[in-house]
């Protein structure tokens, strides 16, 4: 049998599934010709299907090593990379990737995503700048240089760029809900000014008292049920550190309008102002239903936006219990806040309420849903 014969063999296995058994093809053609470059590469991608990190690393330079100049064996030596932790070496490889195919949109794509996490922000623009120049329709270009623009404080065109995304791509959620939140955080400083207007800011004293501020809320079966008729997603397909067994909402629980939401955002917002002593603006308001082996890893509510408005004391989070669910499992969903390190397990109607840069986790094990609405929210004060 051919060489070509077999590779088109390994290929059709691998379509069918069958990683296992395609690896084994390629292997068979690396004995007879080590040289194969394009069999490392496939072993390296069905590695990395696997999950076989250091395997698929090793394959894709192998690729590398016999030709130099196989830009989409530095493409996916990139995306194994950036999966070990490597982010300087993945920056390099999609780098040389596009060097190799200037107009290689993935790895341009993805190497301006991982400039974007290493915060070199003015290279990231000029990624998704030249994509745009090569396919000028594409969607998550746009999408993505709204998000570098947001990080570096043009929240003006940050707003034209998930614009442009949505009037390409309509249905595209995550460009919308960016938009929104521009929009929420543009009625927020209107209404932070208004009240500076309107209010002696120097007589105010707003913040908590204690820390964290504890209270309780009658819930109601109605709620519950009204929860469980809001559209959701799975955490694991969330892009926080949500994760595991579980479902939650966006972060515009409020605008499902209905009687008893309705209700509870009034009793919610009471006492967040009370709690804070200061009228208050809600930026963002979530459910989550928790089941077996899902959680929250460490984390805040702290974004850019409020690091570059010096918002940070002003911004609050609170967590509402609405059912705890099993408590007597290992795991019961214990709220961990830290620096100080504080334990909190909750009953049914328990209100959680820290400044939202306060790191926080929680991990849940039972087999009942565990069922919370979270909202961060600022002082107007």
């Amino acid at each position: 049998m051919s060489i070509e014969t077999k590779i088109n063999e390994a290929k059709d296995l691998l379509l069918s599934g069958k990683l296992e058994e395609s690896k084994d093809i390629f292997q068979d053609i690396i004995k007879k010709q080590p040289s194969h470059y394009k069999a490392h590469t496939n072993i390296g991608a069905i590695n990395l299907q696997l999950g076989k990190l250091d395997n698929a690393e090793l394959s894709f330079k192998n690729a590398i090593k016999y030709n130099p100049k196989f830009e989409i064996a530095f493409f996916n030596l990139g995306i194994t990379q950036k999966k070990l932790g490597k982010l300087d070496e993945a920056e390099i490889s999609f780098k040389e990737a596009v060097n190799l195919r200037q107009d290689y949109i993935e790895a341009i794509t993805n190497l301006g995503i991982l400039l974007i996490e290493k915060n070199k922000l003015n290279e990231a623009e000029e990624c998704f700048n030249k994509i745009i120049n090569y396919k000028p329709k594409f969607a998550e270009a746009y999408y993505n240089l709204g998000i570098t623009y947001g990080k570096l404080s043009k929240f003006d065109l940050a707003e034209v760029n998930y614009k442009k995304a949505l009037e390409l791509k309509p249905e595209f959620i995550d460009a919308d809900y960016n938009l929104r939140k521009i929009y929420r955080q543009n009625k927020f400083l209107s209404s932070i000014e208004k009240y500076k207007r309107e209010n002696n800011k120097s007589v105010i004293h707003s913040g908590l008292d204690v820390n964290p501020f504890i209270s309780i809320r009658e819930v109601e079966n109605s709620l519950i049920e009204e929860l469980y008729k809001v559209n959701t997603m799975d955490l694991d397909k969330t892009s926080d550190v949500r994760y595991g067994n579980g479902k939650c909402s966006n972060f515009e629980l409020f605008e499902n309008k209905s009687l008893i939401l309705d209700k509870v955002e009034k009793d919610l917002i009471k006492i967040m102002s009370e709690a804070v002593k200061s009228d208050i603006f809600i930026i963002e308001s979530f459910f989550n239903i928790l089941r077996a082996g899902s959680g929250l890893k460490s984390h805040n509510h702290i974004n850019d936006f409020d690091t570059n408005h010096n918002f940070i004391d002003k911004k609050y989070s609170l967590t509402y219990y609405l059912s705890v669910g099993d408590q007597k499992c290992a795991e019961p969903g214990i709220l961990k806040l830290y620096d100080p390190d504080h334990e909190i397990l909750p009953s049914a109607g328990t209100i959680v309420i820290f400044p939202a840069n306060r790191l926080h986790s929680s991990t849940y094990g039972g087999t009942k849903d565990r069922v919370m609405i979270g909202v961060n929210f600022y002082t107007l004060a």
